[in-house]
C-alpha cells in the first residue's frame, strides 16, 4: 500500500503528490539544516554563553571625580569594548551625580555598569545614593549577579553606620549566604568580589580596614573566592594571593609566592584600582604581602576564558596611555 500526502501551495493553485519516503527524506534534510544552523549559531556566539571555549571581558576602577582623567579613563575603557564595567565607589565629588553618569555614558547602555558605593556617593542627605539606586535599577546597594561562568559580588562597603557591614548585619548575612551559593553551583568557575574600602593596603593615604578583614576575608576562604577588588585609595596595588591569618590578622598567610603566574592558588587576590581620576595618593613604604604597588592613573582589564576545560583569568593595568604597567594570570 502506498501513502500519498497532498499539500497545497500557498503560492499556487498546483499540487504536490508526496510519498511517505519523500516525507523521511525532507525531514532529515530539515534536521540536518537545522542542526548546521545551531551549530553556526553557538560557534560564533561562544561569547554570549557557550560552557567550553567561553570568554569575556570586563574592566574595573574606582574614584573617579569629574576630572579630565576620570574622561581619559572612561575612554580607554570605552577602546576595550567591555562587556561589564565594574565602578568602585566615589563616583562624583560634587553635590550632583550628574556630571560622573555624564563621563560614564560611553559605556552606560544594556547594564553592563554595575557600581559599589563609596564615601562620596553617601553625601548630600543621600542624594546622590539614591540617585544611583534609581538610575542602576538597584533595591540595595549590595547585590550579586552571573555572568556566563563568573559570580559577581558587590559589597557596600563605604559608611558602617549608614550601610552596616559587620557580623550578623543583613549585609554580612547577605555575603555569607551568597558566596555559599556561589561555591555550590557547578556552573561557576570564578567568584569575584569588588567593594569600596580596603581590606589590605601598602602604607598609604587610607590603611586596611580591620573590620572588614578581620570579618570578611575568613568568609573568602571559606567560599573559594578568587579576586577581591577595592579602591579608596587613589593608587594601584596588587598583592599575592593570601589567606587569613586568624594569629596575626594584619599579616596574611602567602599561599602563592609567583609574582605574575599562578596556577590554582586557592586563595583570594586584592586588587585595589583607585586610580580613575581623583588625586593620586603616593605610597610611603610598600607591604610584604604586596607584589605591585603604583600612583598612576588607569584601569583594570580583565579577559576570562575556558578551554578545553582549563579556566584562565588574565588581568592588565592599562595606564591613560594604554600602557601595560602591571600584568598577572590565574589559571585553575
Amino acid at each position: 500500500m502506498r501513502l500519498e500526502l497532498t499539500i497545497p501551495l500557498p503560492t499556487s493553485s498546483c499540487y504536490w503528490m508526496i510519498n511517505c519516503k519523500q516525507v523521511i527524506l525532507l525531514t532529515v534534510l530539515s534536521c540536518l539544516l537545522f542542526t548546521i544552523v545551531l551549530f553556526h549559531t553557538q560557534s560564533e556566539g561562544a561569547k554570549l554563553g557557550t560552557r567550553e571555549g567561553q570568554q569575556l571581558n570586563f574592566v574595573a576602577v574606582g574614584d573617579f571625580a569629574c576630572t579630565s582623567e576620570a574622561n581619559s579613563t572612561v575612554a580607554n575603557m570605552v577602546k576595550k569594548d567591555p562587556e561589564i564595567v565594574l565602578a568602585l565607589g566615589d563616583l562624583s565629588y560634587e553635590r550632583s551625580p550628574n556630571c560622573w553618569l555624564n563621563s560614564i555614558s560611553p559605556l552606560d547602555s544594556s547594564g553592563k555598569v554595575k557600581i559599589a558605593f563609596g564615601d562620596h556617593d553617601m553625601t548630600n542627605e543621600l542624594f546622590k545614593y539614591n540617585t544611583y539606586l534609581k538610575h542602576f535599577n538597584l533595591t540595595k546597594p549590595y547585590y550579586s549577579f552571573n555572568y556566563h561562568n563568573v559570580h559577581f559580588l558587590a559589597m557596600a562597603t563605604a559608611k558602617n553606620k549608614i550601610l552596616p557591614y559587620v557580623v550578623n548585619s543583613q549585609q554580612y548575612e547577605y555575603v555569607r549566604n551568597d558566596l555559599k551559593l556561589a561555591r555550590e553551583n557547578k556552573s561557576i568557575d570564578w567568584i569575584i568580589v569588588y567593594s569600596f574600602k580596603p581590606l589590605y593596603s601598602s602604607n598609604s593615604t587610607h590603611p586596611g580596614e580591620e573590620e572588614l578583614r578581620d570579618f570578611y576575608h575568613p568568609l573568602f576562604d571559606a567560599y573559594d573566592v578568587d579576586l577581591v577588588l577595592q579602591a579608596h585609595n587613589h593608587n594601584y596595588q596588587r598583592t599575592y594571593p593570601m589567606t587569613f591569618n586568624n594569629s596575626s590578622p594584619k599579616y596574611p598567610i602567602i599561599s602563592d609566592k609567583q609574582t605574575y603566574n599562578f596556577s590554582n592558588p586557592k586563595a583570594p587576590m586584592f586588587v585595589t584600582v583607585g586610580t580613575a581620576g581623583a588625586p593620586l595618593y603616593n605610597f610611603s613604604s610598600q607591604s610584604p604581602y604586596t607584589i605591585s604597588q603604583l600612583a598612576q592613573y588607569g584601569f583594570l582589564n580583565v579577559d576570562i576564558e575556558k578551554l578545553q576545560n582549563v579556566n584562565t583569568l588574565r588581568g592588565t593595568f592599562y595606564d591613560n596611555n594604554l600602557n601595560k604597567l602591571d600584568n598577572f594570570t590565574i589559571t585553575k
